[in-house]
């Protein structure tokens, strides 16, 4: 495999560096600034949730369910967490690793024909790409990233599709890259990872993440598929009205882009963390074998900063935490982990007007960086 070793390994930050939790005036200062989104109208709804090793310090609320619900965010408020999804669902398909259902570095044509004959841009024929490559973005698919057709978008933006039929089409695509060549950010890359999985195992994605993660570390609200019963799910807007494009509006509603579409709450979500966490620092195994887990947290090249699902975070030329953001139609998510002082955050939030999400992912990226940041 193609992984680079850590500068650091995160199973010795602990023993190195003296951890710290956020004071209280740091949880004070980061809550007031998301509030104030709310109150000028930036964002419509939010959750915080704030963890310090084993304790979560504050999960809080803030803003309505929609425009069109002016019902208040509670604990149980399901938000889209956009290519957040993508550590959750990379620590789902590593539990396959584990058992060995699934292999890292076998091409995914042993298990879908339908890659055993590709061929790049330029006309090349290339191999398949491998799960590792997959779950790294090494993989050759499209990415949204890098000029993707209006064809091209709808395997991984209508929601009306099954995740075989998106997979089926974004088989026929040429490749962006020979496999492991180059890095391209790619949701397709984990649509057809995702349905590995479930040809593998003869089961649903949403299946296996229930039964492999969320069982395990009691998850009670995370879910590519919200109840069409439950009405407590935020969205965002877009010109003045609710965006539709959010997937649960979708109807149909069929597809799990698995790299995302999960949604969650910052609660869950902190929970998710507070476990990668806890595994990286103590080397108790949590989430998968020790093994697995230094795959999943570790570049998979010397170019980039990317794992499986993670990007380090990075001061001083040192890595020190790992992060993701995620980002689909109106909604937005944030998570953190500093491995140095044991703190980790979620911050999910739904935007008014996505012309300005720029501005407010910086905006929410400055409340939280006094207590994730690297000083």
């Amino acid at each position: 495999m193609k992984h680079i070793a850590l500068s650091i390994s995160f199973f010795l930050l602990t023993c190195l560096v003296a951890v710290s939790a956020p004071t209280s005036a740091q949880l004070k200062r980061t809550t007031e600034a998301i509030q104030s989104l709310v109150d000028s109208g930036k964002l419509v709804g939010a959750q915080l949730a704030i963890g310090h090793e084993d304790q979560i310090l504050l999960n809080r609320n803030f803003g309505v369910r929609s425009i069109e619900d002016d019902t208040p965010v509670d604990s149980k408020t399901m938000f889209c967490i956009g290519s957040c999804s993508k550590p959750i669902a990379s620590a789902v398909v590593m539990t396959l690793v584990d058992d060995g259902t699934l292999s890292l570095d076998k091409g995914i044509d042993t298990w879908i024909p339908a890659f055993d004959s590709l061929e790049t841009t330029d006309g090349e024929a290339s191999r398949a790409p491998t799960m590792a490559e997959l779950l790294s973005h090494h993989g050759g698919i499209y990415s949204q990233k890098k000029g993707m057709t209006r064809q091209q978008s709808r395997w991984i933006r209508d929601f009306r599709l099954s995740l075989e039929r998106s997979v089926k089409e974004i088989a026929k695509e040429p490749l962006y890259a020979k496999p492991g060549d180059e890095y391209a950010y790619s949701g397709a890359g984990y649509c057809v990872l995702g349905w590995v999985a479930e040809v593998t195992t003869e089961q649903s994605f949403e299946e296996l993440l229930q039964a492999r993660l969320n069982e395990h570390l009691n998850l009670k609200h995370t879910s590519y598929f919200p109840s069409r019963e439950n009405k407590n799910v935020a969205s965002g807007s877009v010109n003045g009205d609710i965006n539709k494009t959010t997937p649960h509006l979708s109807h149909p509603f069929k597809l799990p882009l698995i790299g995302g579409s999960l949604y969650s709450t910052a609660g869950d979500s902190a929970v998710f963390l507070q476990s990668v966490l806890k595994q990286a620092t103590s080397g108790e195994e949590v989430l998968m074998t020790a093994e697995q887990f230094e795959a999943y947290t570790t570049p998979y090249s010397e170019n980039q900063r990317y794992a499986f699902g993670w990007s380090q975070m990075m001061g001083n030329g040192k890595p020190f935490g790992l992060a993701h953001s995620g980002a689909l139609a109106s909604s937005r998510a944030l998570f953190q982990i500093n491995l140095e002082k044991g703190v980790y955050v979620s911050v999910l939030y739904t935007i008014s007007n996505p012309k300005g999400s720029a501005e407010v992912q910086r905006a929410v990226g400055n409340a939280i960086g006094p207590v994730t940041g690297k000083k």
